[in-house]
């Protein structure tokens, strides 16, 4: 392997009844905590909860097996809130990867890739629907 660059173009948001319209293509997944701004009064992202990669985002957010979990999670008016970074196979993983290791999503609690990175530096630039998200960050490897 070799250091290398990603750069996700996150598509979104998409709320539980708009998942069926994110993207049927290979890439990560974020599932969001949203709630209304105190501020404008808008639904908007609070916090990310949850990475996840598939060779269909679209499967992947429609039949996780953790949706009841995070669900439970939320508060009276608060919803979760779907965003889609499309990625090739060769990839998908590292970047998903990438993505829990900085971010720390509560709901990756389990994932290997919270305290260890078994690929070479990736730099992640994100772009697009990035709310909550780092926009660049590099994750050195480390077994």
């Amino acid at each position: 392997m070799t250091d290398q660059m990603l750069s996700p173009k996150m598509l979104g948001y998409w709320t539980d009844d708009q998942r069926h319209d994110a993207p049927d293509e290979s890439g990560i997944y974020c599932v969001f905590r949203a709630a209304q701004d105190p501020e404008t009064g808008e639904m908007d992202v609070q916090e990310l909860l949850y990475v996840g990669e598939h060779r269909s985002a679209r499967y992947g957010l429609e039949h996780h097996e953790e949706q009841d979990r995070w669900r439970a999670f939320l508060q009276p008016g608060e919803e979760l809130w779907y965003a889609v970074g499309l990625c090739g196979h060769a990839n998908r993983e590292r970047l998903a990867a990438a993505m829990i290791n900085a971010h720390k999503p509560r709901f990756n609690s389990r994932s290997e890739y919270l305290d260890r990175f078994p690929f070479d530096e990736t730099t992640v630039h994100i772009y697009g629907k990035k709310h909550k998200l780092q926009s660049i960050f590099t994750v050195d490897r480390y077994d």
